[in-house]
């Protein structure tokens, strides 16, 4: 008879356990949860923001990792993909109505538009994470670049985007007269290296305690959660506390991220850009379901202002779990 007790709670050393599964079904539930109570602005071609300046059109990137001329992005990161949302009294994102190409529909090369096919000599890839189109060959640095698209106003982030890691980049909510200018300060940091305010970071702190379940197995799982919300004004971040801390005691669906990696579901491919038929929140949650949680013991543990316009808020929580196997 074999002496050997294998490790409970997880199947292998490469799947995602019970910290990650919380942390990822957070990240994904609030910023599909906030894009539903209107969570965006839409961009339409030509739009003038109130300073004058086209919010449609693109700044060419200056980015070591590609040839120049070849990244163009937009003076906001985080653009919408999904589609399906009704909005509260707004209109509905700017996003394909082509399952085969979700999220943005294509961009405008001096006022003609070329889909985004990936075919054609204006070739592109949308990377909508970073809010930033792609091209498979560089464009000239004169070129008129446009977008139609919408972008997503409170940004969902995981704990590794928050200041200390990241150059928060303030006043992005219109483009500034030399936004289109090359090597222009905070603009010229890659996309990948700015937190743009607001925004709502969530980390997995110290704090876990386990309670039994049932008879035969199984055990509550106690994880402490928290959010930093952080906003250029006090009233917005303000509101972005209140947003969080109501959400106590409600119990919500995540999925399981291990069946999605083995399915080779992921809605978004390593280029930022949505798969053909991309699975949204809900669906990943219908598809591959990973059980609920709940959201309990709220409290607002600090508010403060970092400088004159950078105001954070702390909210922690306690998120129950189930985990039958263990």
């Amino acid at each position: 008879m074999s002496l050997f007790s294998p490790l409970k709670g997880f199947s292998n050393i490469h799947s995602s356990t019970v910290s990650n599964d919380i942390q990822d079904g957070l990240v994904e539930y609030f910023d599909w949860a906030l894009l539903d109570k209107g969570n965006y602005f839409n961009v339409t071609k030509g739009e003038t923001s109130p300073n004058g300046q086209d919010m449609s059109r693109l700044r060419m990137s200056s980015n070591d990792s590609y040839a120049s001329g070849q990244v163009w992005e937009g003076f906001r990161k985080n653009w919408v993909w999904q589609s399906g949302v009704s909005g509260v009294n707004m209109d509905a994102p700017l996003v394909s109505t082509n399952p085969d190409y979700p999220g943005v529909s294509g961009v405008y090369i001096d006022d003609t538009f070329e889909p985004s096919s990936g075919v054609g000599t204006y070739a592109h890839t949308i990377d909508h994470f970073n809010g930033r189109v792609i091209f498979d060959t560089a464009v000239s640095s004169g070129t008129k670049v446009q977008v139609e698209h919408s972008y997503k106003y409170i940004n969902v982030v995981y704990a590794n985007n928050v200041p200390w890691l990241r150059e928060v980049q303030n006043n992005t909510i219109q483009p500034n007269s030399n936004f289109r200018d090359v090597s222009e300060g905070a603009w010229d940091i890659p996309p990948e290296s700015r937190l743009q305010l607001p925004a709502v970071a969530i980390e997995m702190v110290p704090g876990r305690r386990f309670k039994g379940y049932a008879l035969g197995g199984g055990q509550w799982i106690y994880s402490d959660v928290i959010f930093h919300c952080i906003a250029e004004d006090e009233y917005t971040r303000n509101q972005i506390v209140d947003i969080i801390s109501l959400q106590n005691n409600k119990v919500i669906d995540i999925f399981d991220s291990n069946a999605i990696n083995d399915a080779n579901a992921f809605p978004l491919d390593r280029m930022g850009s949505p798969v053909a038929s991309g699975l949204r929140f809900p669906d990943l949650v219908k598809s591959y379901p990973g059980g609920k949680i709940r959201l309990t013991n709220s409290s607002i543990q600090e508010m403060v202002m970092a400088k004159a316009d950078v105001f954070g808020g702390v909210v922690r929580m306690t998120v129950e779990a189930i985990k039958p196997n263990i």
